[in-house]
């Protein structure tokens, strides 16, 4: 069997579908005020009390699945095969800080019940399967940077074990405090299963991994334990063919460097030539979303590519996929 992506839904300030992710200065250093409207994204309805995360990611679903507010749930596929998979790390930051606040100012009088839900790092993946009717499974995944391209992996993985035939893949973020780096927004993937054979003409996900490098005294990766991680995402890389050389797309905030010239080094080793492909995210300025817009830029060329993200304390998280022809 294979799995593709049937669909996709990238929603950042600066970028509104694929062909904006050619653009790597395309998300402006703030983003404005208005950049996501949400009644024309999810009507005008059911979203007051949903938290920036949630509404992104429901929004970034819909687009995803081609679904316009209002559609039924699951699509009419059987919702127990429909599964869910969300990377996040800031989602409820700004939230949490304002409930805080809220507390020392007025006490517990002061909180809305409506809103208290968003309190939990679960509820933008929850409020999703509950809008889309995913009854297979919820999973959020909560790794710094690397969280989105885990939430792949793991839809892929449970693909692959038959634990559903459809899954939502996505990352959402919103900047956890004013002022902060522009986290905002989200992206999901649509990952189906296919027969052998039957993934001609579409992105066609063939493999992933997850690690832990660890860093030594002085904050930066063992030299060793990235020398190994680097050797097995070159293995991973491997499968994706390419008659030597593969697209590469890589995502980790300043001091990262380190891992990415590994990687590259242990693919040249192998005997694969990496062509970097700019696009938006590739210093992780959208947190987990990053590598997800990253992994999109891929797949809307040919060629084979491999997308790695890698957070500041050592989490790295790889995929390689076949672009659609």
């Amino acid at each position: 069997m294979s799995i593709v992506v049937s669909g996709q839904g990238l929603l950042v300030p600066g970028v509104r579908g694929p062909a904006d992710l050619a653009r790597p200065d395309a998300a402006p250093e703030a983003p404005a005020q208005d950049w996501f409207d949400p009644v024309a994204r999810l009507g005008r309805r059911g979203w007051k009390y949903l938290s920036p995360a949630t509404r992104y990611l429901l929004a970034a679903a819909n687009a995803a699945l081609g679904r316009t507010h209002g559609d039924p749930a699951a699509e009419g596929r059987r919702a127990d095969r429909f599964g869910i998979s969300v990377g996040t790390h800031h989602a409820i930051g700004a939230l949490h800080a304002r409930l805080d606040e809220e507390v020392r100012r007025d006490g517990a009088a002061g909180l809305s019940p409506a809103e208290l839900p968003g309190f939990s790092v679960n509820m933008p993946a929850s409020q999703a399967a509950i809008s889309l009717g995913c009854r297979a499974f919820s999973v959020t995944l909560t790794n710094p940077v690397v969280a989105g391209l885990e939430a792949v992996v793991f839809g892929a993985d449970a693909l692959r074990r038959g634990r559903a035939d459809r899954v939502l893949a996505g990352a959402t973020e919103a900047a956890p405090a004013a002022g902060g780096p522009p986290y905002d927004g989200a992206a999901a993937l649509v990952l189906d299963v296919v027969g052998h054979g039957a993934a001609a003409g579409r992105p066609e996900l063939l493999g992933g991994l997850s690690r832990f490098v660890p860093t030594g005294a002085d904050g930066r990766p063992d030299p060793a334990a990235a020398r190994a991680a680097a050797a097995q995402v070159a293995a991973l890389a491997a499968r994706a063919g390419g008659a030597g050389r593969i697209g590469y797309a890589f995502c980790g905030p300043p001091g990262t460097r380190l891992l990415d010239e590994a990687v590259r080094h242990a693919l040249e080793s192998a005997g694969t030539r990496a062509e970097p492909v700019p696009s938006t995210g590739a210093d992780a300025r959208f947190g987990t979303t990053s590598g997800l817009l990253r992994l999109a830029a891929l797949l809307g060329r040919p060629e084979p590519g491999l997308t790695v993200a890698v957070s500041a304390d050592g989490h790295l998280s790889a995929v390689v996929a076949r672009g659609a022809d």
